[in-house]
């Protein structure tokens, strides 16, 4: 049983750890567990530990990808938006010139 409660507090650390981490730390930790895996000799808990930590940081990491992608998006509506209107106000100020 005390091997499951401690199982269990290790698999929310990987979520902890994603929440206070950069998109940077967390590729780089997948990169690390990544070739862990692919190394062997871990014993089939240590790697399904790896496992289920590497799918919580793919899922950060694809969520501040959104984010990211979001903000530039918003970022480019917004510039588009006032490049539009200060072309509008160009039109109105040559139209109130021949005026």
């Amino acid at each position: 049983m005390a091997k499951a409660k401690n199982s269990s507090h290790e698999q929310k650390a990987p979520n902890e750890a994603a929440g206070s981490a950069s998109f940077e730390e967390a590729f780089t930790r997948l990169s690390e567990m990544a070739e862990q895996l692919e190394e062997g000799g871990l014993t089939l808990a240590e790697a399904t530990e790896r496992f289920e930590e590497g799918i919580k940081l793919v899922q950060f990491c694809n969520q501040l990808l959104n984010n990211a992608e979001l903000k530039i998006t918003e970022l480019k509506e917004s510039y588009r938006s006032t490049d539009v209107l200060a072309r509008l106000d160009d039109v109105d100020d040559e139209e109130d010139l021949d005026h």
